[in-house]
């Protein structure tokens, strides 16, 4: 005879109280099919189970079962708001999206909750999340500082940057030292090119021993902190990013495992959430076909969402393994039961890393390598993969990390698996044929006061010269058009381009002259685009990781004199080419020369110095040596070969 969902759920909760939690999960199941009540009630008495048991997603699961099915504001509300805290404990982001604007729409009088949901909730939205965000926005008082925050976040998360605008002038007159609004102030200053707000910020964080500035630089997202700052001092101070992993770090990093023993292949396990349509897969695809698999077996532990991953090129599919449903503690221990020798993070401190991950593996060796160019605070790391351009010595004092130098630069370049540029026209662009162009391909947001004032001085140095400027959004036009309109130089000279299919991107980059970059953040992947192209990119060096990473590109590619160490520098090198043609041309024909040439895109050449960097680490691992410098020596010149074979 069948027991009734309700006898199901008396029997659950006696065996409960009992401490028989085996009897109280079997009995709440069974009884978590009942309508109404009873049913919310077995789901959260399934949820209290598997939080005792460790099972923050199964946890997360339950309450927000619960939480959508009950009839009690209030319960609802204090349900949704577990599933939402645990998803985001386990590091589960896309269903802690789903439920984290439910919980934040039912918490709505609890400010610190919402906060933070409004840290972590983040677009692309549909048009029923942005519906729903536009009602949690529109019930919230003016006069709440956490919903106004809330409400900056979401505009800026959909690009919706007049309103932006008017919604943070109007919280900075009525909340003036509110430390979070200051500081998306200040990153949505990168976004909308807002010259004023980012010199402020600037010139504040000239004493950032000044309480108020040390506050907003603990507040400030990291990767916007590269945006501005050329000072290794500050990169090593918490951001937001590191606060946020503290909170959920372990108490004590997990011993880690010994390491394979010498003779045996090595297992790399890379960790990232972009092994598809991302510029880390356009720089590292070739390289990672072109491991060497008699010595190394390698692992893709890919966090993607399901519905976002798309496929990978035949020899790499049967290297990657799904870890999206599992949450940080299962797929650390997925990495730890497949005996990952060393675990390579691929994201650092970027949009959607889980470095709960990193901190939760024993792999006996974890690296950071690519996808941030700073140190990863706050992460279980020992070493991170550079060079000696990027990665001097004087700038070991402020990474936790290590540094492992490859020899010739840290970056990956593939050359099989991109496109190269096929004829284009300037017209097809609204470039004019005669005029000679300046180009800027970065985003806007490493656009600073500098480089505009490095751009102006070079346009009033050739005053025939146009500048051709990569910025898809009307709104930031208009300020650039004023910007540069304040500093001399007649917005009729600034072209726009918009954003296309990367195939296109390419074939478009060898119609400018000369590509002007950004200070202090460099061009990373899209300098290395550029040269890949055929376009000489003149650059200003500085002292950061960020700063320095297209003078590692120039070097690698046989064109050092592309790089200046100073302002008046950069704008001489620049109207000289402008006025030379003859110079420019021979420095597009080295250019052409070098992409077959020089090491920057020996993809195979690359490749073995970074396995040979694996195994130095391994052999201090195995020697049980703490981590150190290590400088990987150059292969003799030649070794090492060009593109990768499609297929090997």
């Amino acid at each position: 005879m069948a027991v009734s969902p309700a006898r199901s759920l008396d029997a659950a909760l006696t065996a409960y109280r009992q401490g028989d939690h085996d009897k109280a999960l079997a009995m709440a199941r069974k009884a978590a099919v009942a309508k109404g009540e009873a049913g919310v009630m077995a789901q959260a008495l399934i949820g209290n189970i598997l939080v005792k048991r460790g099972d923050e997603a199964g946890a997360a699961a339950a309450f927000a079962t619960a939480g959508r099915a009950s009839g009690e504001p209030e319960k609802a509300a204090g349900f949704l708001k577990l599933a939402a805290t645990l998803y985001d404990k386990a590091g589960l982001f896309d269903a802690f999206r789903q439920v984290g604007l439910q919980a934040a729409l039912a918490n709505r009088q609890d400010s610190a909750f919402v906060y933070l949901m409004a840290l972590k909730l983040l677009g692309p939205w549909d048009e029923e999340g942005k519906a729903a965000m536009r009602a949690l926005i529109d019930y919230f008082e003016p006069t709440n500082p956490e919903a106004q925050f809330f409400a900056a976040r979401f505009c800026r998360s959909t690009g919706d940057y007049a309103r932006l605008q008017a919604l943070l002038e109007r919280a900075r007159a009525t909340f003036p030292d509110n430390v979070p609004l200051e500081a998306i102030r200040f990153i949505a200053a990168h976004d909308m090119c807002d010259m004023e707000t980012i010199g402020r910020h600037i010139a504040m964080m000239q004493t950032p021993e000044d309480p108020y500035a040390r506050a907003l630089l603990q507040a400030e997202e990291i990767l916007y902190r590269v945006m501005w700052c050329d000072d290794p001092a500050l990169f090593a101070e918490p951001s937001l990013e590191s606060r946020m992993i503290a909170m959920n770090a372990p108490p004590q990093p997990p011993p880690r495992r010994a390491i394979a023993p010498e003779g045996a292949r090595l297992k790399i396990g890379y960790l990232s959430s972009d092994f598809f349509s991302h510029a880390t897969m356009t720089l590292f695809l070739d390289s990672l076909i072109a491991h060497d698999r008699a010595r190394f077996d390698i692992t893709l532990f890919c966090h993607t969402a399901e519905d976002k991953a798309g496929r990978l090129p035949g020899p790499l599919r049967e290297d990657v393994v799904r870890i999206a449903h599992l949450d940080d503690r299962q797929a650390a221990m997925e990495i730890d039961r497949r005996g990952i020798d060393i675990l390579v993070d691929l994201k650092g401190h970027t949009a959607g890393a889980r470095l709960q991950i990193v901190n939760l593996s024993t792999a006996p060796v974890k690296a950071t390598y690519l996808g941030f160019p700073g140190p990863v605070n706050g992460v279980d790391l020992d070493y991170v993969i550079a060079d000696p351009i990027v990665a001097p010595d004087e700038n070991q004092p402020y990474f936790k990390e290590r540094f492992c130098r490859l020899p010739e630069c840290y970056q990956a370049n593939s050359t099989t698996s991109r496109p190269r540029p096929r004829p284009d026209r300037r017209a097809a662009h609204g470039l004019p044929e005669e005029a000679f162009v300046f180009a800027s391909f970065n985003g806007v947001q490493k656009i600073t006061p500098l480089t505009l004032d490095l751009w102006a001085r070079v346009m009033k140095a050739a005053p025939e010269a146009l500048m051709w400027i990569l910025c898809p959004h009307d709104f930031v036009r208009e300020r650039l058009r004023h910007e540069m309109a304040a500093r001399g130089i007649s917005p009729e000279r600034l072209i726009f381009a918009d954003r296309m299919d990367y195939g296109e991107h390419t074939c478009r980059l060898p119609l400018a002259d000369l590509a002007l970059d950004s200070f202090p953040c460099n061009g990373h992947t899209t300098t290395s685009d550029m040269l890949w192209a055929g376009l000489p990119v003149l650059t200003r060096t500085g002292r950061s990781f960020s700063a320095r990473v297209s003078e590692s590109l120039l070097r690698a590619v046989g064109l050092p004199e592309l790089v200046t160490r100073d302002d008046d520098a950069f704008v001489a090198m620049a109207a000289r080419l402008a006025r030379n043609g003859g110079e420019l041309a021979a420095l597009r024909q080295k250019l052409s020369t070098a992409i077959t040439q020089e090491p920057l895109f020996e993809t195979l050449r690359f490749t073995r110095h970074l396995e040979r960097a694996y195994e130095m680490m391994a052999a201090r691992a195995r020697a049980g040596l703490a981590p150190a410098l290590i400088d990987v020596p150059a292969l003799p010149k030649g070794q090492g070969g060009q593109g990768v074979p499609r297929g090997k």
